[in-house]
């Protein structure tokens, strides 16, 4: 059928469809500088504090946000995972740490990087986020690069290691196999490559190079398909990854409008957008399918101390992000925000 052309944002469509926030923490602080992908625990959003290298600990019921992990200038902790059951974490001069809820110092430490001919996995800098497989048998480090372990039977085993510039996403699944998403490049990478793949220009150690024309905004798996939003345009090609077959699913109008980022919940889509201005849209499914409602700003129940009036959100969010249970996370350097 025919897709679905959203209509420019207006101050009177905004005004019909603004969406309310149940949980909003307006400003996280001066000291408190949020900007790396979040972990997610059962009960527990954890962020790293750029300032203090600390990690911050958030109850998705109540929004309380505490310290979990105080910071350590000589053992930075430079990104974050969790695995539904344990928080992981990459630490300068130390390692890969599974941590025991307790200290840094107790925890245990599955791979030392100060071990000589490691490779990319020295540059614990330049790591960003840790993800793992459906099925946590893989965990993958990634940032100016990424370096896949496998965790079978307790161990853990550096596998493959992908040397390029800034990883914005990645996704790993169950067999070991990669999708490496860069800003104007999308690699593939199958479970058979060869153990380091140095560049992303073109097809090397069975990998499989994908180039856009734009850059890439924000990518997404959902139901057997990947999805990038790109300049006007949300496109997906289905899993696996052996044929590319793009498919545009959303388009918006205008030349200067263009997606900024989105986020794939379980029964409904998140994106920001930018036409002259930020704006947002929701869409009531999880495919792209049906009229999305258009809003400048989302509206809290937290009242604002100086005027009485209920607080708006209308500003940048650098990240989005759906947790297990449906609710979306904004958050951008100082600013956080979950309904």
């Amino acid at each position: 059928g025919k897709k679905p052309v959203a209509k420019k944002t207006t101050t009177a469509a905004a005004k019909k469809t603004n969406t309310q926030a149940t949980i909003a923490m307006v400003d996280a602080g001066s000291g408190v500088s949020l900007e790396k992908p979040l972990a997610e625990g059962p009960d527990t959003l954890y962020f790293i504090n750029q300032v203090s290298r600390s990690v911050l600990a958030v109850d998705k019921k109540t929004g309380n946000i505490s310290q979990y992990i105080p910071g350590n200038r000589e053992k930075m902790i430079t990104a974050i995972g969790h695995d539904g059951k344990d928080l992981y974490m990459m630490v300068t001069n130390v390692g890969l740490v599974r941590y025991d809820g307790n200290s840094l110092a107790t925890s245990s430490l599955l791979f030392h990087t100060n071990d000589p001919g490691k490779g990319l996995i020295a540059h614990q800098r330049a790591f960003e986020g840790i993800v793992f497989s459906p099925n946590k048998r893989w965990l993958v480090a990634y940032g100016s690069g990424a370096i896949l372990f496998d965790l079978a039977n307790g161990a853990c085993k550096p596998v493959r290691e992908f040397t390029t510039r800034n990883v914005m996403n990645l996704f790993v699944f169950d067999d070991g196999s990669m999708i490496v998403v860069m800003s104007d490049y999308i690699v593939s990478i199958p479970n058979t490559a060869a153990a380091t793949i140095k560049t992303y220009h073109e097809t090397e150690g069975g990998a499989k190079i994908f180039k856009f024309d734009d850059d890439i905004k924000a990518s997404a798996i959902k139901d057997g398909y990947l999805y990038a939003a790109w300049k006007r345009c949300i496109t997906k090609t289905p899993l696996p990854w052996q044929d590319i077959s793009w498919e545009q699913v959303y388009q918006l109008e205008g030349s200067d409008n263009g997606f900024c980022n989105f986020a794939m919940g379980p029964n409904s889509i998140m994106a920001e957008c930018s036409e002259y201005g930020k704006y947002y849209m929701e869409w009531p499914s999880n495919d792209f399918s049906g009229t999305p409602k258009v809003t400048d700003h989302i509206s809290t129940p937290i009242k604002d101390p100086l005027t009485t009036l209920p607080m708006k959100i209308q500003r940048n969010s650098d990240r989005l992000h759906f947790d297990n249970e449906g609710n979306i996370v904004m958050y951008s350097y100082k600013y956080l925000d979950i309904y």
